[in-house]
Formats: structure tokens, sequence, C-alpha cells
């Protein structure tokens, strides 16, 4: 048995050529795509010639070449390396060929893709070092532990990916012509909580690089960038710790640690089934429709499938979602629902649902019945989407608006509304509906959809408990019980809580944004815009009723910082700053107060 300590100071030994040959890979792609990307012609970038790309095929090997003596060292000494090592030794290997044959012009541009891919996970995976180093020396037996709760970590995770990304929106690579600051870190903290909402025009705004990181910011930011950590860890091999392992049930509202990871691999497996499934049966759909771009189809449909399957309503149609193939394409709509309503759904679901399938195949005896989350998620989700339709067909019909349209598509882009409440995508002007049909979908978006799903609000359930709590305070019951079951107390006043703190919220945040825009606020239907806005922000929808171009870049900033808390969810947000106490065991004494 070799002592432990022999292989982290052998570990110790190869760290540091490893972790700063891999930044520096990291570092000098990202140059290459952000500011030599645009210079150089496409001929030189199919060809890999340049001078940092030499620098960076020297990186390359000599990060392989590290590697490779780590894997011979491990494999000499200690027997066959761990899963982390051979995934590590194989990028490594691909990307030295790849960046061999880039020099010498061998392959054509596709290689080019493949080299960035693959200098990413060289980066990657000596991030991924630090983190485990950091890691380690957090599991030492120090004084006080951790300080940071998983909310502080989750918020602060998100608040890094945004700042990141908006680095690499302001360079010369990531837009054909120069963006604001401002409008840049609106663009990405829209897309990192999976909001929708944008002040530029995504599609001519952005070069292929700057939607590569708006996608990548969706799909990072609809699954959580702690849980995507994590996942990774575990697929290389990497054992998480029982902290990290609460903090992603915490994150995913799923009760106890021996689940997390047959949790993560449900939610990987449905994400990339869904968007894989969903962008095949576009790009089939797309194909060969006249005026739709057909040169980029790939990226379009897988663009659009994932921002669908997220909930994230962004679109990189030139014409948005009145673009030809999309707006007269019902089974195109009918997809990208789909996406819509399996993510909404919440992968707690889904585990659960791979598991019973699980037992019934291997012939064990599975629960007769499910699990009251389960139970109410999926009768609640039903629901919502019958009423919000009927109310919504109801609303456009006997409502004098500007918006005109026959009763056969007035009662399907209300069905496209009421499932799509969190994801934000439009069929048409919901500015040209009635103020009431307006605010009934704003409060459609702020029930929203699930727990552990990708979709926004106070989730469905939540306002289903709220509901219920009413219900058997007029009843004079003492709990509230559904399902043969009685839901804990703790649940039913978390619930309350997160709409009274959201409900507050938001009205505060929308009297602060009519104050600092009184051009907005004058206007006859202002305070309905403002605070619809205000709603889609927090609720990470994306419907907007015109309010967003005519506000200032303070307000914009509110409402980035809004569709964060909104992401994090505003209880947990306030865990942040408000340590929860122990139950005392001591009570004070009751007394009763008039309410009537």
């Amino acid at each position: 048995m070799i002592p432990q300590s022999q292989k982290e100071h052998r570990h110790r030994a190869l760290e540091l050529p490893e972790v700063i040959s891999g930044i520096l890979v990291l570092f000098v792609v990202l140059w290459e795509a952000c500011f030599e990307g645009v210079a150089n012609s496409p001929a030189e970038r199919d060809a890999f010639i340049g001078a940092s790309h030499l620098i960076l095929c020297g990186l390359v090997w000599f990060n392989s070449f590290v590697v490779l003596l780590h894997f011979i060292m491990e494999w000499v000494r200690y027997g066959l390396p761990g899963r982390f090592l051979w995934v590590q030794l194989l990028v490594g290997i691909i990307a030295s060929v790849i960046f061999y044959g880039g020099v010498w012009n061998i392959f054509d541009r596709w290689a080019f893709l493949a080299s960035l891919v693959c200098s990413f996970l060289l980066g990657g995976f000596s991030i991924g070092t630090i983190g485990a180093i950091v890691r380690a020396r957090r599991r030492s037996p120090v004084k006080g532990g951790s300080r940071w709760s998983p909310a502080m970590r989750f918020f602060t995770y998100m608040v890094v990916l945004v700042l990141l990304s908006t680095l690499i929106l302001l360079t010369p690579g990531a837009t054909y012509k120069p963006i604001s600051l401002v409008d840049a870190l609106f663009t990405c903290a829209s897309a990192t909580s999976i909001t929708g909402l944008t002040t530029v025009d995504v599609a001519s705004t952005f070069t292929p690089l700057g939607k590569l990181v708006i996608l990548l910011d969706i799909q990072v930011g609809a699954i959580g960038v702690m849980t995507f950590s994590y996942f990774v860890l575990m697929m290389v091999g990497k054992r998480l710790a029982v902290r990290d392992s609460m903090s992603v049930s915490g994150m995913l509202d799923q009760q106890g640690v021996n689940i997390v990871p047959a949790l993560l691999r449900a939610v990987f497996f449905v994400t990339l089934t869904a968007e894989a499934v969903g962008a095949v049966c576009l790009y089939y759909l797309w194909l060969g429709q006249p005026g739709f771009p057909q040169e980029h189809l790939w990226g379009y449909a897988i663009f659009h499938a994932v921002s669908s399957f997220c909930n994230a309503g962004i679109t990189i149609f030139p014409a948005g979602m009145e673009q030809a193939g999309v707006a007269d394409n019902h089974l195109v709509q009918a997809v990208m629902m789909l996406l819509v309503l399996i993510g909404t759904v919440g992968f707690g679901v889904y585990l659960e649902g791979i598991t019973r399938l699980k037992e019934r195949i291997s012939g064990k005896r599975t629960a007769k019945r499910w699990s009251t989350n389960s139970w109410l998620v999926l009768r609640v989700m039903l629901i919502v989407m019958v009423v919000g339709t009927l109310g919504l067909t109801l609303l456009g019909a006997l409502e004098p608006s500007a918006h005109r349209e026959n009763a056969a598509f007035g009662l399907w882009e209300s069905l496209w509304n009421a499932i799509g409440r969190s994801a934000g995508f439009a069929l048409s002007d919901i500015a040209d509906y009635g103020p009431v049909y307006q605010l009934f979908l704003a409060f459609l978006m702020f029930v929203g959809g699930n727990p552990a799903g990708t979709g926004g609000g106070v989730y469905a359930p939540v306002f289903a408990l709220c509901v219920l709590e009413v219900y058997r305070v007029l009843k004079g019951k003492q709990d509230v019980e559904m399902h043969n079951r009685r839901i804990a107390r703790n649940t039913v006043e978390r619930a309350m809580a997160t709409v009274v703190l959201s409900i507050f919220w938001i009205v505060f945040t929308t009297f602060v944004l009519l104050l600092l825009e009184p051009a907005v606020a004058q206007h006859p239907q202002g305070l309905v815009k403002m605070l619809f806005m205000e709603v889609s922000a927090y609720t990470t929808t994306g419907f907007e009723l015109g309010a967003l171009p005519q506000i200032s870049d303070v307000s914009k900033l509110i409402v980035s910082l809004n569709m964060l808390f909104g992401r994090v969810g505003m209880f947990t947000f306030m865990l942040i700053f408000v340590r929860q106490q122990e139950p005392s065991p001591i009570r004070l004494p009751e007394t009763r107060l008039p309410l009537t």
C-alpha cells in the first residue's frame, strides 16, 4: 500500500509545470480567438499560420509531454493511473496531433475548431488541478472550516462567469461592431441567468465566437456552474466531498447526499439527450427552407435547441422569431415548445423516472406510488398550462388591443406563451396586447417552472404550497396535506417566505426604476411596462414590452443584478446575509393580536 503522503509529494513535483503550461495554453488560445481571429484571413485561420499559434503549439506539446511523464510515473510506481490521467493524456495526444497537422497545413478548417476545444480542455484540466489543490487544503484539519455557504459560492461563481464572459465579448473577435461595457455585461448576465432580455441585436452584433460565448453561458447557467464543475470532476474519477455533495443536493432541491452522483448523471443525460434530439429535429425541419440561412444550419439548430431547453429565450435569427421557417412553421414551434417543457419539469422528476425504469427493466419491485414531489410537480404544471392557455386565449379575444389574429392562432400562441412563461420566445409583439393580458402573463411568469429545472419564477409547486397554506388557514386545519402526506412545516414556511420576498423585491425595484426613468414613468403604460420588465427579469423569462431600449445604463445594471438574483432565488440569496439559527428548546409565552 503506497502512503498517501508519497503520492501527494510526487504529484506536487509535476503540478507546477503542468498548471503553468495549461494556463498559458488557455490564455494564448483566447488571445488568438479574440484578437487575431478577426485580423487573419480565413485561409490563415484554416492553415493555423501565425506567431501566436506556433507559441500555442509549443505550449500544447510541452503540456502533453508533462502529462505523459506524469502518466508513466504513475503507472510504473503505483499501477494503472486513474480516470483523470487517462482522459488528460488522451486529450493531450489528440491536441498534439491536431496542432502538428495545423502547422504543416494538413487539416482543414474543422481542425481549427477542434484545436480550440482541445486547448480549452487542457486549460480546464489545469484549472481543475488548481481547484483540487485548494479543495485538498480545505479538507485539511483547520479550525473553522469553510466560511462560504453554498448560496454564496453559487452566486459568486455566477458573477465570475458573467465577468469573464463580458471581457471576451468586449474583444474585437467577439463582435462585428464595438459594444459598450454595460451592454456586454447585460448580455452575459441575461445568458447566464437564462433570461433572454437583450439590449443589442444578437444576430447582427456578435461573431461566431461571441455567439459561442453566449451559448456556453446559457448552458452552464441553466444547470449551474457548480453542478457543471462537479459533474466534470466526477466523470474524470474525482470523488466529491460530503460538503460538495450537500451543496449540489441543496442547489437542485434534493434531499440526501447519497443520490448526488446519480442526480448529476441524470442532469447531463437528460440535458444532452434532449438538446441533441431537438437540434437534429430542427436541422431537418429547416433543411431546404427558402429564406432560411442554410450555410450555418447546424449552428442555428444547436443554438436554438440549447436556448429552448434551457428556457433562455435568446435567438440568433436575423429576423428573430419572425424568421421564415420559424414563424410560419408549427412543427418547428412544437419542437421548441417540447424542449421548453422538458427543461421545465425538473431533474429530480427525471431521476425518479429513470430509477423506476431501471428497476422495472431489471425485474426489481418498484414502489407503487411516485414521490410527493413528482406528484405535485406534474399536476401543478398541467394545471398552470391549461389555466394559462385558456386565460390568455379568452383575454386575447375579449380585451380590446392592437393584436388581431384568427382564433386558431390565438389558441396556439396562448399555448406557446403559457408553456414558455419562463422561456421568453415571443411569436408576436406582447406590447400589442391589452394591459390585462400583459398582467396575467406577468402572473404566469411569476409562477414560473419547477425546482431543479431550467425554468424561472418562484416555481409553480412553491406557489401551490402558498395557496394550500391559505386554504389550510381558512379551513382551520393543522397541516398542509397532499398525496396522503403531511408537508413539513419548514417547507411551507420557506415557500411563503419565497413568495413574499419575491413580491417585495419586484415592487421595490420597480419603484426604483420608475424614479430613475421619469420619461418611461410618465408614459400612459409606463407602470405596466416597467413592472412587466422587472417581473420578466426576476423570473428569468425574457418577455418585454419595449421599456428596455429606453432605460439608462444605471437601470440596465440594476436589471442585470435583478436577473442574477432571480436565478439564484431571493430566499437563497437572503441566506447569504442571514445566518440561520438552530431551533431553541426554549419558547416564549404565546400571545394573540387583533387582525380584524
